[in-house]
C-alpha cells in the first residue's frame, strides 16, 4: 500500500517542474491524480493514469469547472497542491519599475489563482470535514527580492493566506489542513529563466549568477523538484494528520543565511 493510496488528488502547475514531480510521487504512492495547467500536461496524466485539465488559475470559472468534474466523478478531493506560478519580469522588475499591469499580472497567477483554488475546494472537503491543501510559496517570501517585488510579496500573500486557510479548515470539527511549502534554488525552468534574466541585468554569465546564488545555500548545490515533492507527499499523507497552518523550507538551508543580493 502507499503513502496515499487511493486518495482523489488535484495538481496544478503540472506541465512541468515542482508540479509533474508532484503529480508522479503522489501516484507512485497509489493516489488518483487529476493533473491541471494552462499548458499541455496531458502526457503526464496519460503516463500515470490520471485525467487532465486545462486550466487558467486566474479564471473562476474554469476552477469551479475542474473541481466539479473531479468531485462528480470520484465523489471527493481529499488533497489540492497548489503549484502554478510565474516568476515575473526580472529585467523592470524592483519597486521602482515594476508597472501596475505586471505587479497584477504575476499576482493573479501567484496568489489569486492560490485563492481561487482553496475557495473553490473548500466546499468539497467541508463535506467530508477533512482534506489537505498544500500552497506552494517561496523562500523569498521570508526576505523579499529586490528585482522581483510582484513574485517575492505574492509569495508573501500566499504565505499568510495559508494560515488564514488553516484557520477556517479547523472550524466546526473539520480537519482540513493547509500548509505553505517553500522551494529555494530547484532545479526548474523557472530558477534558470530567474538566472537568465538576473546574468542580463548584471551584465554577468548565467553560470556567475548560478554559482552566486549557490554560495547563500548551505548545501551549495541545487535542489531537485522530488526534494520538494516528497515533502508535498508527507502533507498530503494521513503521516501529517496534526499538522496545519505550517510553513516548510525546502531550500538547502538558504533561509539560514542573511539575503544580501
Amino acid at each position: 500500500m502507499g503513502r496515499v493510496q487511493d486518495k482523489i488528488c488535484f495538481v496544478t502547475g503540472a506541465a512541468g517542474g515542482i508540479g509533474a514531480a508532484v503529480a508522479r510521487m503522489l501516484a507512485k504512492e497509489g493516489a488518483k491524480v487529476a493533473v491541471a495547467d494552462v499548458a499541455d500536461a496531458e502526457p503526464l496524466a496519460k503516463e500515470i493514469g490520471g485525467k487532465f485539465h486545462r486550466l487558467d488559475v486566474t479564471d473562476e470559472a474554469q476552477w469551479a469547472d475542474a473541481i466539479g468534474a473531479v468531485d462528480k466523478k470520484m465523489g471527493r478531493i481529499d488533497v489540492l497542491v497548489n503549484a502554478a506560478g510565474i516568476e515575473g519580469d526580472l529585467q523592470a522588475g524592483n519597486p521602482e519599475t515594476t508597472s501596475l499591469a505586471e505587479w497584477r499580472r504575476v499576482h493573479a497567477v501567484n496568489l489569486d489563482g492560490t485563492f481561487l483554488g482553496c475557495r473553490a475546494v473548500l466546499p468539497v472537503m467541508k463535506r467530508a470535514k477533512k482534506g489537505s491543501i498544500v500552497n506552494i510559496a517561496s523562500i523569498v517570501s521570508y526576505f523579499g527580492s529586490p528585482n522581483a517585488v510582484a513574485y517575492s510579496t505574492s509569495k508573501g500573500g500566499v504565505q499568510t493566506f495559508t494560515k488564514s486557510v488553516a484557520r477556517y479548515g479547523a472550524r466546526d470539527g473539520s480537519r482540513i489542513r493547509c500548509n505553505s511549502v517553500h522551494p529555494g534554488v530547484i532545479r526548474t525552468r523557472m530558477i534558470k529563466n530567474i538566472w537568465a534574466e538576473s546574468a542580463r541585468l548584471l551584465n554577468r554569465s548565467a553560470e556567475d549568477v548560478e554559482k552566486l546564488s549557490l554560495r547563500m545555500v548551505p548545501f551549495g548545490e541545487l535542489g531537485e523538484p522530488e526534494d520538494v515533492a516528497y515533502l508535498i507527499l508527507y502533507l498530503a499523507s494521513d503521516e501529517s494528520r496534526y499538522v496545519t497552518g505550517s510553513e516548510f523550507q525546502v531550500d538547502g538551508g538558504w533561509h539560514l543565511v542573511e539575503a544580501r543580493s
